[in-house]
């Protein structure tokens, strides 16, 4: 069990009034994320420091972020989603504020074990989880160990935003895959910040970013650990793709509620992607949101939060 360092931990006051939640980036996103790490907490796992935040009251909510940037992507939800759910929100090791001192490369299997391990740590028994890109796959490892009997905790419910969940249906960007390959190290230290920047881009739907959101998306995606954790994390690439039938499986088999709420503008995982699911999986209601991209979380907040509230609604969690 690791060791907590407490650097501010957030209290209820410190949420915002849900009514002030815009539906797309802040022009002071770079103050808002400065903000987001002044408090929280740190825990020793693996070689790596995982940075957290815990906050709200409520059910807990564990929210898994995505692939290139870090846990401060839920910030706008959680000022909101604080008022009703307790919420825990990691860094993932390697990603933001989490300190890899040793450079090593994690799999989705290993963030699950993190996660477990966590919650441990919290003395959190029952959750709901929530997931964004390769997030959702940690999500799907988490169910299937449900399934069998292997997880430490119980998830409740699981909603998905724009992620692989079929990687048949996955169509990444050349630049993610080329990360992902053998030269991916050397991808990384030759990348031009306008190349990556460009690619995310390509990714959002009709609300483009300015250049100072670009930037500061920038710097939270090299985190604290530099520009080659780009490459080491692009390894759930391989993951997703070897392990995409047990994930698969777990989503077929499970009995936990579930719903994607996915931008279908993402070149990514779109509309073509919740067509497959609706065709696939029919057990994972899709809700459509027209216009956004591939970080909803980010594009539109308020729309995420109304989905998950009534999501949570009516499965019970919420009165």
């Amino acid at each position: 069990m690791g060791r907590e360092a407490i650097i501010s931990p957030c209290i209820n006051n410190d949420l915002a009034d849900p009514l002030t939640i815009t539906m797309n980036f802040s022009h002071n996103l770079k103050k808002e994320t400065r903000d987001w790490y002044q408090s929280g907490y740190y825990f020793d796992w693996s070689g790596s420091q995982v940075f957290y935040k815990r906050m709200g009251s409520g059910p807990t909510l564990l929210m898994v972020h995505g692939f290139p940037t870090a846990g401060c992507d839920w910030l706008k939800m959680a000022q909101w989603l604080g008022h009703y759910f307790t919420l825990i929100v990691p860094d993932i090791a390697d990603a933001g504020n989490s300190r890899n001192p040793g450079r090593l490369t994690y799999t989705l299997h290993q963030h699950a074990d993190m996660l477990e391990v966590l919650m441990s740590h919290l003395n959190i028994s029952t959750l709901h989880l929530v997931g964004h890109d390769v997030g959702d796959a940690i999500c799907q490892e988490l169910v299937a160990r449900q399934n069998t009997g292997q997880l430490s905790f119980t998830v409740e419910s699981c909603l998905f935003l724009n992620g692989g969940i079929l990687m048949s249906a996955h169509r990444p960007l050349g630049l993610q895959s080329k990360l992902a390959g053998k030269f991916g190290w050397l991808v990384a230290q030759v990348m031009r910040k306008k190349t990556f920047l460009a690619n995310v881009q390509a990714v959002i739907g009709q609300n483009k970013l300015t250049d100072q959101e670009l930037n500061e998306i920038w710097t939270i995606s090299k985190g604290i650990n530099g520009r080659s954790s780009l490459a080491r994390r692009s390894h759930n690439m391989i993951d997703r793709h070897q392990y995409a039938p047990r994930w698969v499986k777990a989503l077929t088999e499970t009995t936990i509620p579930m719903t994607m709420v996915n931008g279908i503008e993402d070149p990514i995982s779109g509309s073509h992607a919740c067509d497959a699911i609706e065709a696939q999986l029919p057990n994972v209601p899709v809700v459509r949101l027209p216009g956004i991209g591939h970080f909803p979380l980010l594009e539109a907040p308020s729309l995420c939060v109304e989905h998950l509230l009534d999501f949570h609604r009516r499965i019970g969690t919420l009165k």
